[in-house]
């Protein structure tokens, strides 16, 4: 990847065919407009709310924005709206990434004049899960992420199927977690990020009067691994910070909580928002202080200490 990419190399690109190398597929078509359940926030996925003009390079989300506030544009700014936590220079990156080593999604057939099913949105299906260490690839993943000794119990691999994909029976596979509405979280090595049915937020149960608060839980992992802590509090995981709010609703029974959000304007905002309803909450995100979140301080210090190893 080269240390500088001009944005006028988009110009033209297909935002159709960037959303399915990233996983997400149209569930209608009208004339010349392609139409998805909203990638960017949480809906009721009852009606396709944002609409891509392919040939124009454009897109909206008729729903409204997420917490970035962007809710239509090109494709530069739907990939600010979809990887909020990043910088500029990094979002073009990971555009150019995306259509460099993602494989191109076969465009699955659409009719027109139907209306989506209720139950369209429901696209990647549920195979079965199994305890890490098959598959080399995932385990892999979780070393070079810091994590792979704590996560064996609250870390699965998870396999399933994509309705959309040219062949529905092909097997995909991920790290996955539990949310609170038992589905599956799912995050793969090559960054594409979902949930099996409806997302929400996980919480792992630890002292009944403090609460730890993360965005990700590849955070909350880095967290474990560095604290070795041997009464740890009880856990959530946002999942999504679209769900802070949902976050919130779960946090009056706790004395004590902490927040390990990350040190970008998005968390800085989250942050701010849960205070406003626990003005007690303490901000900890300077334990990472120089870093964006707890897994990219974890995997600094492990490069650190490989590097010295192996000299």
């Amino acid at each position: 990847m080269t240390n500088y990419i001009d944005r006028k190399n988009f110009e033209g690109l297909s935002i159709v065919d960037f959303l399915g190398r990233l996983g997400y597929f149209p569930v209608k078509k009208s004339g010349r407009e392609f139409f998805y359940h909203s990638m960017l926030r949480e809906t009721g996925k009852n009606t396709p709310s944002l609409t891509v003009w392919d040939e124009g390079g454009k897109w909206m989300d008729h729903g409204g924005a997420n917490h970035t506030g962007i809710h239509g544009g090109g494709i530069v700014q739907l990939a600010m709206a979809y990887w909020p936590n990043h910088s500029y220079f990094e979002i073009l990156q990971k555009i150019h990434f995306t259509f460099e080593h993602f494989e191109k999604a076969e465009m699955p057939a659409l009719e027109s004049s139907k209306a989506p099913d209720r139950e369209t949105y429901n696209i990647l299906e549920f195979s079965h899960s199994q305890k890490l260490g098959r598959n080399y690839v995932l385990f892999r993943y979780l070393q070079e992420r810091g994590v792979d000794s704590v996560a064996n119990g609250l870390i699965w691999e998870v396999y399933y199927t994509n309705k959309l994909y040219s062949d529905p029976t092909r097997l995909f596979y991920a790290i996955g977690w539990k949310n609170e509405k038992d589905n599956w979280e799912i995050s793969s090595p090559k960054g594409f990020k979902a949930s099996i049915g409806n997302k929400d937020i996980s919480i792992i149960r630890g002292k009944v009067d403090h609460l730890a608060v993360f965005e990700g839980f590849l955070d909350f992992l880095s967290w474990l691994r560095l604290t070795k802590m041997s009464d740890p509090p009880t856990v959530i995981v946002l999942n999504s910070v679209s769900l802070v709010k949902r976050a919130i609703e779960c946090m009056g029974e706790f004395n004590k909580i902490d927040l390990y959000l990350d040190n970008d304007e998005v968390g800085r905002q989250c942050t701010s928002t849960i205070k406003a309803s626990y003005p007690y909450a303490s901000d900890r995100a300077n334990a990472y202080s120089g870093y964006k979140d707890y897994n990219e301080m974890l995997m600094d210090s492990t490069k650190y200490h490989y590097s010295r190893k192996n000299r």
